[in-house]
């Protein structure tokens, strides 16, 4: 039997395209983010994406700096964006 490694866990940002559709209401892996941490501007989709856990965690693929976090609760779902400096959605036609 294979030891699981953090590789194994490291999907990309598309693998929460559902729940962030869900969430915004738009589809966001398009949209460009920039880091909060370093600055670097990438689409959502792009970024490092840990979904195996009670939320989904969304990083930067320049520095690894937190950039969303999702979390469904019980009560609701909470969504912080602490590490991202702004996320711009492309329009809709």
């Amino acid at each position: 039997m294979s030891q699981q490694t953090d590789e194994d866990l490291v999907l990309d940002g598309n693998a929460a395209a559902g729940l962030l559709g869900e969430v915004f209401g738009v589809e966001m892996t398009a949209a460009a983010g920039a880091c909060d941490h370093c600055g670097t501007t990438a689409a959502v989709g792009s970024l490092v994406a840990y979904t195996r856990a009670p939320g989904v965690v969304l990083r930067c693929r320049a520095c690894s700096g937190v950039m969303v976090r999702i979390a469904q609760t019980p009560r609701g779902t909470v969504i912080d964006v602490r590490g991202t400096r702004q996320i711009r959605v492309p329009p809709t036609t």
